[in-house]
């Protein structure tokens, strides 16, 4: 690995680095896509860069290793990094079919073959090509077999899977993030999905694409999307002026649709393309501006909805009320302490709650003027979660193995359903978080002794009745977590509360680095509410709140924190 000098690979670098005035950081865990620009139609600021071309008489190693550097040469569609493959292969290498993310340098390594070459890699992430970012576990390798031969008597690779191989130092100037957005099945919410896109212009011309194109694997049948599947543009173009991204259709799409439809289209173009800081409106054409009516029953989604600042405690063994340091009560809650009560749960309206008995075999369910009455029986059952439409979610297991079941409102143990899991295997859950816009389950589940963070679509009938959870997504926490907690939209909060003495709460976004919070010394309790600020944690009978980093105590005396949820 001679070929390109160290030096000259740095210099390169912070020439880069000094072309972008703001980019993202590459997250440790998320659902990501990346999807190549192809249309030269914004300003602004992109990842450019402009690999040196292969060294006549360059060795076997060199090509090999002055290809893989060439990746982040996007200009001309990578006709640097073509520049280095056979005219066979250059014609049919795909770039983008898929993205590997690397922790540190790789290795090239001879073979007794001539013309062969072993590449080694230390893996931190594929990128595949619908977008959808896989993480792996720390020390994972692949090993990649290269097949060169001579052109004009210069070597050049002749057999290598198409896609591209990056280092995670340039895949943070490499890759941006962005929110696509779909609604939920009841149009009541706004659905994220994260993907990434090569960083240069045309950027919105991809997300338009992408967002017509449908939701990530993992939230097919949970999300909907306004436009119908044979949906297409006229041009391959999104321009953007004075503020105002013009999206050309064919016109059968756009003709025919209803006006709601319409509305629809143009209200999920709207907030997905304002996330950039150049779009603030949009404007749909089918070769001409389409005039839109407003239609009286367009639902205006809510985005990334806040929760309330009120949380339900353990107090006295009876639930309470935490709020601005304060230890309450309500009239009309009745008394739990004969069930010995942990893991507390509220609607999001605040009127309902839920809890597991000591032994975790029974979820009781009661609100204000209710009697509690048991609506799941089982073993290891997980900390209640509430959904948007009132359905009480856990987990619990049997034989060994998990199951997940949903409590419809107002509903008893003769009604709970068994939601689908097909993929769930020898993993048991422990523990289960429904998302704010009750389109994704967050999921910690343990697995031959490893822990995985996971993220599933919520599929749900008609009528909302939840049916099943699709196969996740890997969010993979960097070490052994038991539970894990909505922050945001797209960020939670996750810790190892089994652990003895100081416990680390790590928030993970999913378009960002994670970020640890101090330890807290026998942390057995993780809240959380609207924002990374709004973190709680308890210790003991102490309730602890983050400011900053650090953990605060808050001067009561309560168990198992739970925001509305």
């Amino acid at each position: 690995m001679n070929a390109w000098p160290r030096l000259q690979r740095v210099s390169i670098l912070i020439l880069l680095i000094s072309l972008l005035s703001a980019c993202s950081s590459i997250p440790k865990a998320g659902p990501i896509g990346t999807i190549e620009a192809t249309a030269e139609d914004e300003l602004g600021p992109r990842f450019v860069n402009d690999p040196p071309p292969p060294r006549e008489g360059a060795s076997a190693a060199e090509i090999l290793d002055g290809f893989l550097f060439a990746g982040i040469g996007v200009s001309d569609n990578y006709s640097v990094a073509r520049s280095f493959l056979t005219p066979a292969l250059a014609e049919t290498w795909e770039p983008e079919e898929e993205i590997t993310i690397y922790r540190s340098d790789f290795k090239i390594s001879s073979t007794p073959t001539e013309g062969e070459l072993q590449l080694q890699l230390e893996v931190a992430a594929y990128i595949d090509e619908s977008g959808i970012r896989r993480n792996v576990a720390a020390g994972t390798t692949e090993s990649i077999t290269v097949q060169l031969e001579q052109v004009q008597g210069q070597w050049r690779v002749a057999e290598i899977p198409s896609g591209i191989m990056i280092s995670a130092a340039d895949a943070e100037a490499f890759l941006q993030p962005h929110e696509l957005y779909f609604y939920s099945s009841s149009y009541q919410y706004w659905v994220p999905d994260v993907r990434w896109f090569v960083n240069r212009q045309g950027i919105a011309t991809n997300i338009v694409q992408s967002l017509i194109d449908g939701p990530a694997p993992y939230l097919q049948g949970a999300v909907t999307s306004a436009f119908p599947e044979n949906a297409a543009l006229a041009v391959e173009s999104v321009p953007i002026e004075s503020g105002t991204a013009t999206i050309d259709f064919t016109q059968d799409i756009l003709t025919a649709a209803d006006n709601l439809r319409r509305q629809q289209m143009e209200q999920q173009l709207r907030v997905t393309l304002t996330g950039l800081n150049t779009v603030n409106s949009v404007e749909l054409r089918a070769g001409q501006p389409i005039d839109i009516d407003i239609d009286p029953d367009l639902v205006l989604p809510k985005q990334d909805p806040a929760v309330p600042s009120q949380q339900i405690v353990i107090s006295d063994n009876e639930l309470a009320f935490f709020q601005g340091g304060q230890l309450t009560t309500e009239d009309g809650v009745p008394s739990v302490s004969e069930f010995d009560p942990v893991d507390p749960a509220m609607s999001y309206d605040t009127r309902n709650f839920a809890f597991l008995n000591g032994d975790r075999t029974e979820l009781m369910a009661t609100g204000l003027g209710q009697n509690v009455r048991t609506v799941v029986t089982g073993s290891n059952l997980t900390h209640p979660s509430y959904d948007p439409a009132n359905w009480i979610w856990t987990a619990g297991t049997a034989g060994g193995r998990s199951y997940v079941r949903a409590v419809p409102p107002g509903g008893s143990a003769g009604n709970a359903i068994e939601v689908l899991t097909a993929w769930l295997g020898n993993r048991t859950i422990s523990e289960i978080r429904i998302s704010r816009d009750g389109a994704r389950a967050l999921i910690v589940a343990q697995q031959s002794g490893k822990s995985q963070l996971l993220l599933s679509g919520v599929s749900r009938s008609e009528d909302g009745v939840p049916q099943a959870l699709s196969d996740p997504i890997s969010l993979n926490p960097t070490g052994a977590i038991d539970t894990a907690k909505w922050v945001t939209e797209t960020s939670v909060v996750v810790a190892d509360t089994a652990s003895e003495g100081a416990v680390t709460a790590t928030l993970i976004p999913f378009a960002a680095n994670i970020d640890e919070y101090s330890p807290l010394e026998g942390l057995e309790h993780l809240s959380a509410g609207t924002g990374s600020t709004n973190v709680f944690a308890q210790s003991g009978t102490s309730i602890f709140g983050v400011v900053g980093n650090a953990w605060t105590d808050q001067g009561v005396v309560a168990r198992d924190p739970s925001f509305a949820g």
